[in-house]
């Protein structure tokens, strides 16, 4: 069975994965990135109705706002690490819970359409239950 408020919530998070995946020098550029990475945070947080998930797209949202500012970066910066690095990877750290608790949701779903409807698995599955 498919999820399309799960499913639409994986393309957004799919999208915004892409944008922060790789590390590229300047990240102050984009006003418009950041229009469009606030716009897919504020999509993915609208299609699953959990507050986990909301808040880490709100965590994404806020983090790549620092990002993509003029300096504001800098005040994430180690001796070890950039800042925009640094704020990278908590976005990345972010979306990967993001995407582990579209899973779990989707898990606790599947769970609970093979209690609520055991026996239309049992006839798909040829006659046993997954």
């Amino acid at each position: 069975m498919s999820y399309p408020d799960i499913e639409e919530a994986r393309r957004r998070h799919g999208a915004l994965k892409e944008t922060f995946a790789h590390h590229r020098g300047d990240w102050s550029c984009g006003a418009e990135e950041l229009r469009r990475v606030e716009e897919f945070c504020r999509e993915a947080a609208a299609a699953i109705n959990d507050a986990q998930c909301r808040e880490e797209m709100g965590i994404v949202g806020d983090y790549a706002a620092e990002l993509f500012a003029r300096g504001e970066h800098r005040k994430w910066e180690s001796e070890s690490m950039s800042g925009a690095e640094f704020l990278r990877l908590q976005i990345l750290k972010a979306l990967d819970s993001f995407h582990s608790r579209l899973y779990s949701i989707e898990a606790i779903r599947r769970a609970g359409d093979r209690q609520l409807y055991p026996s239309a698995l049992r006839v798909r599955g040829r006659g046993r239950a997954p």
